[in-house]
């Protein structure tokens, strides 16, 4: 089930898709487990949390890539440390869905992960 924020105002809804909070679990489990650096691991969970609510507000300040999602909406990137989270915008119904969180060093463009 993925996870929805709110709208607030002038605000954009946000969802998580299913995919993407699993990204998120795995990746942060990695950096804790098995690099053993939880404060790390935390550190990564905060910042994703904080990029999401900067981006309720302000959805298009981020880059476009060259992707579209299945009704030809344009996926836009955000550097996160070391990661990349994908989203589009829908903006007839102002919900930003963001659908994966990569390491920034796989190729998520040409490797059929979008």
């Amino acid at each position: 089930m993925s996870l929805r924020i709110g709208k607030k105002g002038m605000e954009y809804e946000i969802v998580i898709s299913d995919t993407c909070l699993e990204e998120i679990e795995e990746n942060c489990d990695y950096i804790k487990k098995t690099l053993k650096a939880e404060q790390a691991s935390n550190r990564l969970r905060e910042k994703i949390m904080e990029t999401i609510k900067k981006l309720r507000k302000y959805p298009k300040i981020y880059v476009k890539i060259e992707k579209t999602d299945k009704a030809g909406r344009d996926y836009r990137r955000i550097a996160i440390d070391n990661y990349v989270m994908i989203y589009t915008i829908i903006e007839e119904d102002e919900i930003i869905l963001i659908s994966h969180i990569y390491y920034g060093g796989r190729n998520y463009l040409d490797g059929g992960l979008i």
